[in-house]
């Protein structure tokens, strides 16, 4: 399904939740690509984040139909938080609320992520858990996959997405602005750690489905995701240094 009128969808996602929620309603806001140049109204679903006073079982079951009406109109099953489970999880999932951060819009009530607070060493220790977590999955997926093109296409796609938010850690560790788009945030990172990081360029054309590879090409190219990688989980090991300075 084709998102036609965004701002329309919006208005009513914010008169559903208000009526399903009242007084409980803290805040809505959208993250992900849809406040970005990344999104694409035919492809890409649309992220909310639900802060309430509570997230009590029953009060979240209350809103599952509105959940399941929005579920047809692409917008995934929201985060249901609330201010204390964020400033009590900012340790625990640092990438995460970082991603949040810098790719937001407040739609309704209280802006709960402009001022979050995020610590570089647990930015780096997560990235470090990712990039390393990620490598070991990604090899032994190629090994037992290694005839299947279509589906290790689809696995560089979903884990080019899970190291974008990494990159944006290393941003912030590093003192720098974080770009909204993707291919700005990979150019950005290669120039600061002057890393040739066009394997990572080639796995956007991919997941944007821009190239088509045979199997020996695209053999060739996951040897090289696999040591850009590595590589850059070295570079993350190191940023302990820089940080504790």
């Amino acid at each position: 399904m084709k998102i036609k009128d965004k701002n329309k969808l919006f208005s009513e996602i914010i008169r559903e939740y208000e009526k399903k929620f009242g007084e409980k309603l803290i805040s809505i806001c959208l993250y992900g690509s849809v406040v970005t140049e990344d999104f694409n109204p035919k492809t890409s679903d649309i992220n909310l984040a639900i802060i309430l006073e509570d997230s009590k079982l029953d009060t979240l079951i209350s809103a599952k139909n509105v959940i399941k009406k929005f579920q047809k109109k692409r917008v995934t099953v929201p985060l249901f938080l609330t201010k204390e489970y964020i400033e009590n999880s900012l340790d625990t999932f640092p990438i995460e609320f970082l991603n949040i951060k810098v790719n937001h819009k407040k739609i309704y009530g209280e802006d709960c992520f402009e001022n979050l607070k995020i610590n570089s060493e647990h930015l780096r220790l997560q990235a470090e858990r990712e990039l390393k977590g990620k490598l070991l999955l990604l090899r032994l997926a190629f090994l037992e996959n290694v005839g299947n093109i279509k589906f290790m296409q689809n696995l560089v796609s979903t884990s080019l997405l899970s190291f974008i938010p990494v990159m944006k850690a290393i941003l912030v560790i590093k003192n720098e602005s974080v770009p909204s788009q993707n291919i700005d945030i990979i150019r950005k990172i290669a120039e600061l750690l002057q890393i040739d990081f066009s394997v990572f360029l080639q796995a956007l054309d991919i997941k944007n489905k821009k190239i088509k590879m045979k199997k020996q090409q695209f053999v060739d190219f996951f040897e090289r995701y696999i040591q850009t990688i590595d590589k850059l989980s070295e570079i993350v090991d190191k940023l302990e240094s820089i940080i504790t300075k």
